[in-house]
């Protein structure tokens, strides 16, 4: 198991530096462990290709990330964190709560926030009336060669909307399948499953100079939905041609692993505790983030003595239980090429996938087993992987090889490098709007400027 996972790659070489911004909102945590928060493999990809990009000592990276709870703007590993749109996020908690039940005058606290008040509300009226001209002032300030959004949400769409303003060159990054949905369109005012309005997601995918890809098939949905060209950078990951020699015997591992959000929609938690109930004489653990609290509520309340629930686990931990595990579950109906599979290909743990199989990895090269979407079936492949140690370390190692061969962190953070610059040195997508152009319009379409 590789011990330098979480660690920054070695500088070398002084040269001029590019400065690339990269937008993930939960990504701090994995640069600070003091802060204790859920992540998830999109903020473990922006984490590896930061690091790799920084450690090649031709670019200065800077992360913009929520606030935790950290200074506005900090440092770590040589990289540079500031919280987005400080100003208007500490104005509007402020002001915003004041306003909620009543229309003219704000409530009062009797404290120094309420002197705060005399310029915090004109403060949040101008972002209101001219949203244009006032939003992109934290990226004037923060000015970039390119800024890369991880994930197609809101804030993405956000980030592409302001920089756009000022001509700054933006790339989308692209997660899961569902970043690419055949329900974003420009009109359309409903929510998706993550809480981003679709037509958000949509004037991403349709304003973003580059769109970065993890797979060939989102490669062609891609272009076939949004007429957009994807330039292909797979799931990095630290992997090394070692790594079996270091792999536990399958006799010591002692458990099946899931991993996951707690969302009835996606990740589909529900349904490994039926697995579980349908194992009695096998021990599952599910590592389980309550993202939504009911459906966490609704597997404790229905675990089975043979299930452990663990809600949170350290990044760095993370390893000890792949050490563990005997077989890997996924019962996700999309996934982008998920971190988790990269993680047990390093760790040597046999995949079992309900539906998910990103480049046809199970089914066409080996390297874990394929339920095809019955839970009959996803049963029978893990009894089999947990029974069969000939079995379950061939799966294990063709995977190995495969990811090696193609997911390997050099490689990846190379190619990166190379788009990025390419990037940079294509045209935009379109000139810049005027200054003056629409300033109460924040979301300026192409077609509109």
């Amino acid at each position: 198991m590789p011990a330098d996972l979480d660690q920054p790659p070695t500088k070398w070489g002084p040269s001029t530096l590019n400065t690339a911004t990269i937008v993930c909102f939960n990504a701090y945590p994995l640069f600070d462990r003091a802060v204790k928060a859920p992540i998830g493999g999109m903020e473990t990809r922006a984490a590896l290709f930061g690091r790799g990009l920084a450690g090649t000592g031709r670019w200065h990276v800077r992360f913009v990330v929520k606030d935790f709870g950290q200074p506005s703007r900090t440092e770590h590993e040589g990289l540079t964190f500031d919280t987005y749109q400080p100003m208007h996020q500490h104005a509007g908690e402020n002001v915003n709560p004041r306003f909620a039940r009543r229309k003219w005058l704000p409530e009062l606290r009797l404290d120094h926030r309420d002197l705060q008040l005399l310029w915090h509300v004109p403060l949040m009226a101008l972002f209101r009336l001219f949203p244009a001209w006032f939003f992109p002032l934290f990226w004037r300030r923060r000015r970039s060669d390119v800024v890369c959004c991880f994930g197609n949400n809101s804030l993405s769409a956000q980030v592409v909307a302001d920089c756009r303003r000022l001509g700054i060159r933006t790339i989308l990054c692209i997660a899961s399948d569902d970043d690419l949905s055949t329900d974003y369109r420009p009109d359309d005012l409903s929510l998706n499953d993550y809480r981003t309005p679709k037509w958000m997601a949509h004037f991403a995918l349709e304003n973003a100079d580059h769109i970065f890809v993890q797979t060939e098939s989102q490669q062609r949905m891609l272009a076939s939905r949004f007429r957009r060209h994807g330039m292909l950078i797979r799931n990095p990951v630290r992997i090394s041609a070692e790594d079996p020699s270091h792999w536990p015997t399958r006799t010591k591992r002692d458990l099946v692993l899931w991993i996951g959000r707690a969302d009835a929609f996606n990740k589909r938690p529900l349904l490994c505790l039926e697995l579980a109930e349908r194992c009695p004489e096998l021990s599952f653990l599910m590592i389980l983030n309550k993202t939504h609290a009911d459906v966490f509520d609704a597997v404790q309340a229905r675990r089975p003595t043979n299930l452990t629930i663990v809600e949170r686990v350290p990044h760095a931990e993370i390893w000890d239980y792949y050490r563990r595990a005997r077989v890997f579950v996924n019962t996700s109906v999309y996934e982008g090429f998920p971190n988790t599979f990269l993680q047990c290909a390093v760790a040597g743990v046999p995949v079992a996938s309900l539906t998910v199989d990103p480049e046809g990895i199970l089914s066409r090269h080996g390297c874990g087993l394929l339920a095809g979407g019955s839970l009959d079936t996803l049963e029978r492949h893990v009894r089999a992987l947990w029974s069969d140690a000939e079995l379950a370390e061939r799966q294990a190692l063709t995977f190995h090889s495969y990811a090696l061969a193609h997911h390997g962190l050099g490689s990846q953070v190379e190619r990166f490098e190379s788009l990025m610059r390419q990037a940079i040195a294509d045209p935009p997508l379109a000139p810049p709007p005027p200054w003056w152009r629409k300033p109460r319009q924040r979301f300026l379409r192409i077609a509109e400027s």
